[in-house]
């Protein structure tokens, strides 16, 4: 008993100690995590179709070595970041509001992630481009071309429409 209230004792004063800030040393991420933390956070937003890269991230690609962090650029200033960001964006978004939600993801995902300020985000739009269709909608396509499947509704919409007013009468005849 007395050796449990020595050691809540020991507890307690080591509690009060840690309440006592004490620097433990600097932070730092590195500049390729940011990059793949912006490039990451601009694939999220709907009409970003890919990112564009450096010449050297397209010779790395055709070695099979893919950058994560490819397209984005980003340079510090003490605990302040800058960024830009090189998207292709997918034909028929409206490019102004990818753009917006490209610097606004970013913006977050970086500063959320790594505590770091961000000054500005640049978007570069470098191109635009159609998405490349599914194996799935290759295969609807080639099924609604050779007229595989009944072009006939599923259901009557009289019948029902019949049938939720024969409800509709049921529940207040009920009353």
């Amino acid at each position: 008993m007395d050796d449990e209230k020595e050691l809540l004792n020991k507890n307690a004063q080591i509690n009060n100690e840690d309440d006592q800030p004490e620097e433990y040393g600097d932070i730092r991420v590195a500049t390729e995590v940011i990059s793949i933390v912006a490039s990451l956070a601009a694939q999220e937003v709907p009409g970003v179709l890919r990112m564009s890269g450096r010449r050297i991230d397209g010779i790395n690609e055709l070695l099979g070595k893919e950058s994560v962090s490819k397209g984005v650029r980003v340079s510090f200033d003490s605990k302040t970041v800058t960024c830009n960001v090189y998207v292709i964006i997918e034909y028929g978004f409206c490019i102004p509001e990818v753009a917006l939600e490209i610097q606004e993801k970013v913006k977050d995902a970086i500063e959320t992630m790594t505590g770091y300020d961000v000054q500005f985000i640049d978007v570069h739009v470098q191109g635009v481009a159609k998405r490349e269709k599914s194996a799935l909608e290759k295969e609807a396509e080639a099924i609604a071309e050779a007229g595989l499947f009944d072009s006939k509704p599923l259901f009557d919409e009289a019948e029902v429409e019949a049938e939720a007013e024969a409800r509709h009468k049921q529940f207040f005849e009920e009353d």
